[in-house]
């Protein structure tokens, strides 16, 4: 009699119907690292692709800027030049006014001293600092040199002037040194833009 031994079969038949892949515990920890390893390398690869499209697009706006500067360059030089023409123009406007503002200065104060000189009196220096002025002169009597002074006190453009020295000498001709303050606007100007009677 033949012996069949059964539980042989039965396990080759387990051993033959058991799956290709087995699914114990240590497998699932593989396909868990294989699936994270495949999550970052797309998420790496997605960042990767946007960091280059957006520096494709950095790099078309700074050569779009680029372009733009080149061709406003000259503009902007002309602009610059414009400037420094203007300043320099406004700075030669500004010596011509103070120029002609002090050359309107001189004359006003040689007019007034000429007005204020009586006769037998004549200057033989006028020297002027800001608003001082110093004068020396000489004069054939006393009464010229205190008319003279009369004369500068009672005009709105000199302050009180004041006598330093006052000499004769053998020919009976004095000499005198005085000094006042000159302002080229008048001490009361209401009194001198009124009608006069």
């Amino acid at each position: 009699m033949i012996k069949i031994n059964l539980l042989v079969e039965a396990r080759a038949d387990k051993v033959s119907k058991a799956p290709l892949i087995s699914l114990g515990t240590g497998n699932i920890n593989n396909y868990l690292l294989l699936g994270a390893l495949v999550l970052a390398i797309g998420w790496v690869g997605l960042r990767y692709w946007q960091l280059s499209s957006r520096l494709a697009d950095v790099k078309a706006e700074v050569a779009v800027n680029q372009r733009e500067y080149d061709r406003l360059k000259p503009i902007i030089e002309e602009v610059e030049a414009f400037k420094k023409r203007n300043a320099e123009l406004r700075h030669k406007i500004e010596v011509i006014e103070q120029l002609k503002a002090n050359q309107y200065g001189p004359v006003r104060l040689m007019d007034e001293v000429s007005k204020a000189l009586p006769e037998l009196l004549w200057l033989t220096d006028l020297t002027v600092s800001g608003p001082a002025i110093s004068m020396r002169g000489q004069a054939l009597n006393e009464n010229a040199v205190a008319n003279f002074i009369a004369n500068l006190g009672a005009s709105p453009f000199f302050s009180e002037p004041v006598l330093k020295i006052m000499s004769q000498n053998e020919a009976s001709v004095f000499t005198f040194d005085l000094s006042c303050n000159f302002s080229y606007t008048p001490r009361d100007a209401a009194q001198a833009s009124a009608p006069r009677t």
